[in-house]
């Protein structure tokens, strides 16, 4: 099993995880890892973006959330460049927590004597133990980044990549009437989608009246669905909504329940045909992974690299769910840079099957130049080394929230 390459290594970092994910020797990277004086970090720029149009609620029973999209971006002396986008959201107002706590962190960044991402998170864990999974992402994104524009390669290849493209489903923030989510379908049925994922209120009577209404109004389509229940019913409501969704045109039921009730998923899952995976939030670790496979609890598992921790958290998790044989619906919500990240993941994991586009699909896209990753109905990595993202710097600063610091 590849997990075993790790386990057996006290001491791993980029190339070994590297190795363990593809199963083919990665020694080739090594130099793109490697520190000198001369590849030192010299700059640290950190970014929090936030615009209205991005503003929205999750479920019928959530506050309204500010979205803001945290850019960090590292120069090094030799005149390269590293990036990363994680998105936070906060109730009310837009937020700089994350900008913050990055800032905090920027003279550790300056002084790091790695430039390995796996090695950089070994060092933060014992130097700064209560650093945020947000912020460890930031960092191990932006150092992968790094890493793939020194070899002149787009990430997903330096990943192992398995195929060039995605197929995509349109996300839905939560609407307040049932005709606001038929006008989205049609609306975003015209860029190309077909497959779309509702965000719903969370209440039995409302969210079946949402099932009924969708499988009467598509039925003679080709359009398929999926709904997101974010953790807020019980077995029973669970239960009930899965069966209705069982009628063909659903695709799958994500949370329904909390994460942590893996013997509720495995039973749910028992008897129901729809697909049953979990909302991901509490997938942090490799063990509650196993737990959840040892318990046969989802149809796939699921996570956002952006939020476990970085590529090389993610890796680590994929490597466990691929030995099981287990797919994980990879999370992609967020701007361009968030989506990017998670995107290139999926492309060197042939057993994730969709990409997560959020709507309004332009709004996720500001302040990037090459931010539509939608090609003919399918998703593709940009163009370009690393992430492939592009950045109109100047743009940024139009945005209804802006702040900036450098480190």
């Amino acid at each position: 099993m590849l997990h075993s390459t790790l386990s057996d290594k006290s001491t791993v970092n980029a190339v070994d995880l590297l190795t363990a994910f593809s199963g083919e020797s990665a020694k080739q990277y090594e130099p793109m890892f490697r520190f000198s004086q001369e590849a030192r970090i010299v700059t640290v720029k950190i970014y929090a973006v936030g615009t209205e149009s991005t503003t929205a609620r999750y479920s019928g029973g959530s506050e309204i959330r500010k979205e803001v999209n945290n850019i960090l971006r590292i120069t090094t002396a030799d005149g390269f460049e590293g990036l990363s986008g994680v998105d936070t959201d906060y109730q009310g107002a837009f937020g700089e927590e994350h900008l913050l706590e990055l800032q905090g962190i920027a003279a550790d960044l300056l002084a790091l004597q790695s430039l390995d991402p796996v090695e950089v998170g070994t060092i933060l864990e014992r130097t700064r133990p209560g650093l945020s999974d947000e912020a460890r992402s930031s960092i191990d994104i932006a150092l992968w980044d790094l890493a793939a524009r020194k070899v002149d390669r787009p990430l997903c290849e330096m990943l192992g990549a398995k195929r060039d493209s995605i197929e995509p489903y349109a996300s839905f923030p939560f609407y307040d009437s049932l005709p606001e989510y038929i006008e989205a379908v049609n609306e975003y049925a015209k860029l190309g989608y077909t497959i779309f994922k509702f965000h719903v209120w969370g209440q039995i009577d409302k969210d079946s009246r949402l099932v009924e209404l969708v499988q009467q109004t598509f039925a003679d389509s080709a359009y398929r669905f999926m709904i997101d229940l974010e953790g807020a019913y019980g077995f029973e409501d669970a239960l009930s909504l899965g069966r209705k969704m069982d009628q063909g045109l659903f695709i799958w039921l994500e949370g329904p329940i909390d994460d942590e009730q893996l013997e509720q998923y495995a039973e749910l899952r028992s008897r129901l045909a729809v697909s049953i995976i979990p909302a991901g939030y509490k997938l942090y670790s490799s063990a509650f992974i196993r737990q959840g496979i040892e318990s046969g609890s989802w149809d796939a598992g699921r996570f956002d690299a952006t939020v476990v921790g970085g590529i090389s958290k993610a890796l680590e998790l994929l490597i466990v769910a691929n030995d099981a044989g287990l797919p994980i619906e990879i999370q992609s919500w967020g701007h361009s840079l968030a989506q990017a990240a998670n995107l290139h993941l999926m492309l060197a994991n042939e057993r994730t099957r969709y990409f997560e586009a959020p709507m309004p699909k332009e709004a996720y896209e500001f302040g990037m130049k090459n931010g539509n990753l939608l090609e003919r109905g399918r998703v593709v990595a940009p163009e370009g080394p690393g992430l492939g993202i592009e950045i109109d710097w100047d743009r940024l600063a139009i945005a209804d929230f802006y702040v900036h610091s450098d480190g």
